[in-house]
This record gives C-alpha cells, sequence and structure tokens, in this order.
C-alpha cells in the first residue's frame, strides 16, 4: 500500500534493457507498477531477446521487484521461475520445508541490523517462482480502515505481522508481501483507507486472491464496503486522494502503458 519508492527512482537504464522502457514509455500495467513502488513482486512478466555478456536468452517468464541498497541507489531484481526451490540462509530444512508445502504461511525470525538492535523478519514461500521472499516487519504499512472500519492499534500490528484478522462483519484478510496486492482475503474486494502523503487516501483493492488454495471467496458487496465505495467515489474533498490499483495514473515517463 505505502510506495517504499518513488516512480522518478525507477532504474530506467535496467528496465530498457529488459525491454520494458522504450521512447520515454514504462510498458507495464499500471498496477505492476503499483507493486513495484510498494516493494512488492508484480505478477508473471514475460521478457524477450535478453542479452548480456556471453549470453542470449529468447524469453524468460520472472516476477520482477525494487531493492534499496545501502548506498540509496535502487535496483531492478529480477526472479525467475526456479527448477527447485532455492535455500534461505535464515531458513533451516525443517522450516523451508513446512513453507514449501504450505503448512506455515511465513516464519518470523529475530534479525540483528545494528549492534544491539534487533528487527523482526518474515519470510514467505513464493510457490510462483520456487523462491522465498522476506521482509522488514517494521516497513509493513496497515490499513487505517478496512471497508468504512476503523482498525484497533493491536489489528495493525497483526496485520503487519502477517496475522490473519477478521473485522466485525465477518471480513478476514492478511498481509501476503509475495502477493502482487500485497494481501490475501475471503472478499475479492476491499476499500482501505490508508495515512499517504499526511492525509488519509482510499485505496480500492481488487482481484485479491483467497485465504488458500482450496478457500472459497465470498460476495465482497457487504453493507460497509458499499458505504466506503460511496463514500470514496462521493467524497473526496483536495485533503484525500483516490488510488485505484490496477488504475494508478502514471507520470510522463511512464505514459502509453500496456504490453
Amino acid at each position: 500500500m505505502k510506495s517504499q519508492f518513488n516512480i522518478n527512482e525507477l532504474p530506467i537504464n535496467e528496465l530498457a534493457a529488459l525491454g520494458i522502457y522504450r521512447e520515454n514509455q514504462l510498458l507495464l500495467e499500471p498496477g505492476e507498477i503499483s507493486s513495484l513502488l510498494s516493494g512488492r513482486r508484480t505478477t508473471l512478466i514475460s521478457l524477450h531477446e535478453l542479452k548480456g555478456q556471453g549470453f542470449s536468452i529468447e524469453r524468460l517468464d520472472a516476477r520482477l521487484s525494487l531493492h534499496r541498497a545501502n548506498s540509496g541507489a535502487v535496483e531492478l531484481l529480477i526472479h525467475p521461475i526456479y527448477k527447485h526451490p532455492r535455500a534461505h540462509p535464515l531458513l533451516n530444512e525443517q522450516e523451508m520445508s513446512v513453507l514449501i508445502s504450505g503448512d506455515r504461511a511465513f516464519i518470523a525470525k529475530s534479525v540483528e541490523r545494528e549492534e544491539g538492535r534487533s528487527t523482526m523478519y518474515n519470510i514467505e514461500y513464493d510457490k510462483i517462482t520456487r523462491d522465498f521472499v522476506g521482509y522488514d516487519v517494521s516497513k509493513v504499512q496497515a490499513p487505517e480502515r478496512v471497508n468504512g472500519m476503523l482498525l484497533s492499534e493491536e489489528e495493525k500490528s497483526a496485520f503487519q505481522r502477517g496475522e490473519l484478522i477478521q473485522l466485525t462483519d465477518g471480513t478476514k484478510l492478511q498481509h501476503r508481501a509475495s502477493e502482487p496486492k500485497g494481501m490475501i482475503s475471503d472478499r475479492k474486494a476491499l476499500v482501505l483507507s490508508v495515512l499517504l502523503d499526511g492525509g488519509i487516501s482510499y485505496l480500492l483493492l481488487q482481484g485479491i486472491r483467497a485465504l488458500g488454495e482450496d478457500s472459497q471467496q465470498i460476495d465482497h458487496r457487504t453493507p460497509a464496503f458499499n458505504a466506503a465505495l460511496s463514500e470514496m467515489e462521493g467524497d473526496k474533498p483536495a485533503s484525500k486522494r483516490e488510488i485505484s490499483a490496477g488504475e494508478i495514473q502514471a507520470p510522463p515517463l511512464a505514459r502509453g502503458l500496456g504490453r
């Protein structure tokens, strides 16, 4: 939800080398741009005619993400589909096994960042690419409201930790760093209210994946959702801004979307 990167920080040369930026146009769908800027992985993107020193690849299907180096520079990461799951340095064999099997959604680790200071680090398994996704829990932004319902501090903290939360109307949702939408839910669409640029902004999240492979999603058009959507569409003072995942307007350098 929260943008960890500014669109002006995009590594244009790296994107151009992959064939997804040319003639001042970023050839990605708005939803993919949103995932990148939010620090998440895109969906699978087909990259064509990749060339480098000593290699040439006609086609590569991969997910993309951004990473900020210690120098502050933003780098583009390519996550191809691996033949076998890749090991993670913070996980033992048993931990990797329960993530790969789906018995656990994530493994939480305490990681020392500075001397005497540590942070919680969650690790998930990306079934698409067969590798692991890790993230700093403290950098996850929880919504202030979901479908107009205010989240308590404990609910926001639980969301950051990757735990399943259930709202008063029964709606369930859970943060997922490996998901392009940033979460999974028993509803296909949610209206979120988030703190952005010093004010409250609306986020209409559509096409959310189910809580599990065998889980059924129920009708998202609840009274709370309808009321929140009406407020978003009908009450837009200057201090508020509507953002719709999949409908984000790119700046001039990224217009002409679609590939």
